[in-house]
């Protein structure tokens, strides 16, 4: 992705956290906001992420307490979000299929 004032692309963010609240709908069927700490004295961060796939790893793996990691972007300024996911893993959806990791 690339702005229209430079054409660098934007920087990759990876985050790694816990939801603190389950996922909650963001303005569509496959639109989710994620409230997350990345740990107990961080502040709140919040990811947006929307998509067929992200809909249901969430819909299927997602609640309070699940560790997330996240691959994406900064969020727009003063849209609330902090992270707009482009990668998304949710625990124990990363699991081997024996349920080691």
């Amino acid at each position: 992705m690339t702005t229209e004032a430079n054409d660098r692309p934007e920087p990759v963010i990876w985050f790694e956290g816990t939801l603190i609240r389950d996922p909650q709908p963001h303005g569509g069927q496959d639109d989710w906001l994620l409230e997350t700490l990345a740990d107990a004295d961080g502040p709140k961060i919040t990811i947006h992420a929307s998509g067929e796939d992200h809909s249901a790893n969430i819909r299927d793996n997602a609640h309070r307490g699940s560790r997330l990691i996240v691959k994406g972007t900064a969020g727009d300024e003063g849209s609330g979000v902090d992270i707009e996911a482009t990668s998304l893993a949710v625990d124990p959806s990363h699991d081997e299929p024996d349920g080691e990791q």
